[in-house]
């Protein structure tokens, strides 16, 4: 008598809500670490790679990194009057975002990610997205971001939260306080940029970062783009300055995997839902 073997499947599911998940095949669960602040997992999956998550919330996986890694730092490049030099990245302890601030060609970028272990395992696991941290033009700091703004006198063009979700030790990052200090950071033109969530399912996040700018900056804008590892696919960043939000000469810019000159135009073009949301809060 011959008996059927079905083959055992293994799943990762961020859940977005009580009836709602998505969910990635993986060949095989690489790590799974509880550090100080949170709980950091890898997994090898079929379709998008190595992916990283912390406290079971997707924050990159191989495949589609590049999107969230250029349009958090090569649309507020593109906005800078003239070419931006030196940029602060708060959190960003997968090393993706700094590295892309060097192909823009900033001289100096400094790094501050409170979890240590964040950076360990990406260098690990993700050493192409973490390479930023071997070059001299990054000064790496394992600290509490917030406390860094509030002590350094160092002038930046560019400051970029690239946090987790608005809970945790991330939380800080969204309010009025915080963008106080990070205002006496900015550069004569410099801006400061978040990523503020899936307007569909986290529309507290962007909420929460768009109220927190604009009780400290004249000038604030959201912006979206498509990553399809995060909730719903359609993902949000906002962006702060006491200049004017309009894109100057980025000629110098070249196109990345998903940014181009027609990307920079569009993506501050806001769908219904997500202009009632920013005017509801307001």
């Amino acid at each position: 008598m011959k008996i059927a073997m079905k083959l055992i499947e293994n799943w990762f599911s961020e859940r977005y809500s009580d009836n709602l998940q998505l969910s990635f095949r993986v060949m095989d669960q690489l790590l799974s670490v509880k550090t100080d602040f949170q709980r950091i997992d890898i997994f090898e999956t079929y379709d998008f790679g190595k992916l990283m998550s912390i406290d079971g919330t997707v924050q990159l996986t191989e495949r589609d990194e590049f999107v969230y890694h250029e349009m958090i730092t090569m649309v507020p490049s593109a906005i800078f009057r003239g070419r931006p030099k030196k940029g602060l990245v708060i959190g960003g302890g997968d090393g993706g975002t700094a590295s892309q601030l060097l192909k823009l060609g900033f001289d100096h970028v400094v790094n501050v990610e409170i979890d240590g272990q964040v950076v360990e395992v990406s260098k690990k696991y993700f050493p192409d997205i973490s390479k930023a941290f071997s070059d001299s033009r990054v000064k790496l700091l394992v600290d509490d971001g917030i406390k860094f703004v509030h002590d350094t006198d160092e002038k930046f063009d560019l400051v970029i939260v690239d946090s987790t979700d608005p809970v945790g030790p991330a939380e800080g990052l969204f309010n009025s306080n915080f963008y106080k200090y990070v205002r006496k950071l900015l550069n004569k033109g410099g801006l400061v940029v978040t990523q503020s969530g899936s307007p569909f399912y986290q529309p507290k996040a962007l909420t929460l970062a768009n109220s927190a700018m604009k009780a400290v900056f004249p000038n604030v804008a959201t912006y979206t783009a498509f990553i399809p590892t995060y909730p719903s696919g359609f993902w949000s960043f906002t962006v702060a300055s006491d200049s004017e939000l309009q894109p100057g000469d980025a000629s110098w810019l070249p196109d990345g995997k998903y940014f181009n000159k027609e990307v920079l135009k569009g993506c501050f073009m806001l769908p219904e839902f997500v202009k009632a949301l920013i005017r509801e809060n307001e």
